[in-house]
């Protein structure tokens, strides 16, 4: 019987569940520009169909270039090739040869072709190009506008990727993917900045360290038995609940409800 009630239960979290995560997923949509009709004709039409086939490749190819860039501009802010006495980048041309674009394509390894990095650039504020046609970086991460879709649905589909790979059956001895957060019902959002600072700061110096030791295991010309990819995120967020009165009023209704 207390089974029967777990599974039960079980039932209605994931069917509310369910119903939580797409009407957040709906709301960003919103939020981002999407028109409601191009919500509703992809939720009938689902994955189906060539021209869902090919919109899909084209925004694979958009995302791997994308990453690409990425490692690039770590590149830009690790390459002794590529910095300047004190240890920051230098400016690089927009062209081949030394000290170059195609250069710093050649040494970050990626599979990036002169034209397609030029015109990210061109449309990032991550990197500005000067009238003499020489590259000057303006931040470490590399930032599209208009990009925030693309990315969430990157950060969904290995959030959930990792969800699936921790819960489903595996050996003993295989290590579980990361998957970790701290939470805190109830903070003042206006105290938390040194907070977000010092989280900022260490997880830039973690991911800058794990960024090396992954970069060290990349296959360089050979293939091996088995290949896929490997990456690790971390992120941080703060969202207002409403005044304390109003979530007081909240309670009350409930229980009286109760």
């Amino acid at each position: 019987m207390k089974s029967h009630s777990w599974s039960k239960k079980m039932g209605i979290a994931n069917a509310e569940a369910a119903a939580e995560l797409l009407g957040t997923v709906v709301a960003f949509l919103k939020l981002t520009g999407v028109s409601q009709n191009a919500i509703l004709g992809y939720l009938r039409e689902g994955q189906h169909g060539r021209r869902r086939r090919q919109a899909a490749r084209h925004y694979r190819t958009l995302v791997r270039a994308y990453e690409d860039m990425g490692v690039l501009m770590a590149t830009w802010f690790s390459n002794p090739r590529f910095l300047d006495q004190d240890g920051y980048p230098i400016p690089v041309k927009l062209g081949v040869g030394p000290r170059s674009l195609a250069q710093l394509i050649k040494f970050a390894r990626v599979d990036l072709s002169m034209p397609v990095a030029a015109e990210l650039i061109r449309q990032s504020p991550s990197i500005r190009l000067d009238d003499k046609g020489m590259l000057h970086v303006q931040r470490k991460v590399f930032v599209l506008p208009d990009f925030e879709i693309p990315r969430a649905a990157l950060i969904i589909e290995r959030y959930l990727s990792t969800l699936i790979g921790n819960s489903s059956g595996r050996k003993k001895d295989t290590h579980l993917l990361l998957e970790r957060s701290c939470y805190v019902p109830r903070v003042n959002l206006k105290t938390v900045t040194p907070i977000l600072r010092d989280i900022k700061t260490r997880a830039t110096a973690f991911i800058d360290g794990v960024d090396g030791e992954i970069e060290h295991k990349r296959l360089r010309g050979t293939a091996a038995a088995q290949t896929g990819e490997m990456g690790v995120m971390i992120f941080a967020w703060t969202k207002p609940i409403g005044s304390s009165k109003r979530s007081k009023t909240q309670q009350e209704k409930r229980n009286q409800g109760s």
